[in-house]
């Protein structure tokens, strides 16, 4: 009974991650207009288990200037904010932490180092 209760959380937690990525999402495309924050692509969210923090990873084709995109997002997070609170069905919002996606970092390294290799 115990496992199948956590699989249907880790699912409704999943599924929430979904929804709060694709509002992100749109938000960016569609509700702002600061061209720098336009060049962010949200990668994936990870939703703490109590629900109240998010931590959204973000991606951009300008990688030289991701930290500077990370820190501008992060003080503009209560525009995104408005829009979770705005469009999704929860009693509470969760506080968002937008952090640099490393994972393509490390995909780079693991090639270069493949690739020495041979």
């Amino acid at each position: 009974m115990q496992q199948r209760n956590n699989k249907i959380a880790e699912r409704n937690i999943a599924k929430r991650e979904s929804e709060i990525l694709s509002i992100l999402n749109h938000t960016n495309k569609y509700v702002l207009y600061d061209p720098v924050l336009k060049t962010a692509s949200f990668t994936y969210v990870d939703l703490t288990k109590d629900k109240s923090i998010v931590f959204v990873y973000v991606d951009t084709y300008k990688r030289e200037c991701i930290d500077k995109l990370v820190e501008k997002l992060n003080q503009s997070r209560g525009v995104f904010r408005r829009e979770l609170s705005q469009n999704m069905t929860t009693w509470k919002v969760p506080q968002i932490v937008f952090r640099k996606d490393t994972s393509i970092d490390r995909m780079l390294k693991i090639e270069e180092i493949i690739k020495k290799d041979k």
